[in-house]
């Protein structure tokens, strides 16, 4: 993943991560993420502080169930 890259070129801290990883966040992504943001302060809940959660919650919101496997997929018949 390309925010992985930056992250290890910059040596990010964790507590860099999250929002290094949002600077690249456009369009209805960014439209999500400030929600999320704002709903999470409505519900009195923590703001997420590490790329893992973030990373999953992005995963969870924008990457298809099946998208995964359809990669397997076509790696496997690319070997």
């Amino acid at each position: 993943m390309k925010v992985e890259q930056l992250f290890t070129c910059h040596n990010a801290s964790e507590e860099r991560r999250v929002p290094m990883a949002t600077l690249s966040i456009q369009g209805y992504a960014m439209y999500w993420w400030t929600f999320l943001e704002r709903e999470r302060r409505t519900h009195h809940k923590p703001p997420i502080q590490y790329w893992n959660e973030l990373r999953s919650t992005l995963r969870r919101r924008h990457i298809p169930p099946y998208y995964e496997r359809e990669l397997m997929h076509k790696i496997q018949r690319l070997q």
